[in-house]
């Protein structure tokens, strides 16, 4: 019979336990969500049942405008806001124009930031600070016309 020309897999963790966590520690942590899951499913129960039998007539007419489902959700939608507005800003992309000196400005502060902190920002976040500084500098800018320069 002919020698096999490679060695069979072994699938023993090679970098020790410094990685991998033991076993026990996952069979805990399983054991933990399954309890967590059947005390969570054992509550669903008695809440669907509780809305079966007050409701009845509910879910077990088809004719009616707004039919509920088992988990007390309708059909239909809602006029009410479900979402409420938050105070980050949203990424929106937009393509523009830029100058070859502006460009170039760019990456040498880019370079320097990356030379000051270790981690080299991307070049629109650096246009995303010199918008922002510009649009405040001009909110602080008033239309009155001075001699000062």
């Amino acid at each position: 019979m002919p020698k096999a020309k490679r060695a069979p897999i072994d699938y023993t963790p090679q970098f020790g336990a410094g990685i991998f966590r033991p076993k026990e520690t996952v069979a805990e942590e399983l054991a933990e969500l399954d309890d967590d899951t059947t005390s969570n499913a054992n509550t669903d129960t008695r809440e669907a049942e509780a809305d079966q039998t007050g409701s009845a007539d509910v879910t077990t007419s088809r004719s009616s405008s707004r039919s509920r489902n088992v988990n007390g959700r309708t059909n239909e939608r809602s006029n009410e806001r479900t979402v409420e507005r938050t105070v980050e800003r949203n990424r929106v992309r937009h393509s523009f124009d830029i100058w070859q000196d502006q460009l170039l400005r760019l990456s040498e502060i880019q370079a320097e930031r990356f030379s000051q902190t270790g981690r080299k920002p991307k070049l629109g976040e650096l246009v995303q600070e010199a918008l922002d500084a510009y649009i405040a500098k001009e909110r602080k800018r008033t239309n009155v016309r001075t001699n000062e320069r």
